[in-house]
């Protein structure tokens, strides 16, 4: 198999047949990328998602000042799934690999032909898109939060990505800038 954790996954959230399983295994791929690699840049179609088996990516997109927002951090164990992708429409956002990482992909075109032959493949669509949605929710209410709050939560949840992601972009993800983040981690 070219990814048991993959599958394993994916059986939590549907009870996969034999058949199914097969046939994804024919769809996806195994992709390994650099750190600081643009996997989608902003205007193009993103024509896959991802299963992130080690590493750590991001989304982010430029506002009108030619800031850098990011929006989103992946890290293993994660799924990239894009709603602009996925309806085949272009995405505004960039990717960006933070760390060596390997990752097993499958096309959205591959995923339409599987879900028209398996009730699986229905059912790990709407995961998909329910993740995403949960995903969004999550940073709502996390940039509604003061900011000394934000980085409170973030340290207390997501320790970890302290030591693998820079500081800046740590900073543009809580949307603080990178003197108030220095500021919150040298009281720490």
């Amino acid at each position: 198999m070219k990814s048991e954790t993959l599958i394993r996954l994916l059986s939590e959230k549907a009870n996969l047949s034999a058949k199914f399983v097969e046939a994804l295994e024919l769809c996806i791929h195994t992709e390994i990328y650099k750190p600081h690699q643009i996997i989608q840049a902003a205007g193009n179609i993103e024509n896959r998602l991802f299963f992130i088996e080690s590493g750590f990516a991001r989304n982010y997109f430029y506002d009108h000042f030619g800031n850098e927002h990011t929006v989103r951090i992946w890290e293993p164990g994660d799924i990239m799934f894009s709603y602009e992708g996925y309806y085949n429409v272009a995405s505004y956002f960039y990717v960006e690999i933070m760390s060596q990482s390997q990752f097993i992909s499958l096309s959205y075109e591959k995923l339409d032909e599987l879900e028209k032959e398996f009730i699986e493949a229905k059912l790990l669509i709407r995961y998909f898109l329910l993740q995403f949605q949960k995903r969004d929710f999550e940073k709502q209410q996390l940039v509604s939060l003061p900011a000394e709050e934000r980085y409170i939560f973030l340290r207390k949840n997501k320790n970890h990505l302290f030591s693998k992601i820079n500081s800046k972009i740590i900073a543009s993800y809580l949307q603080l800038s990178a003197k108030t983040l220095s500021r919150y981690m040298s009281k720490r």
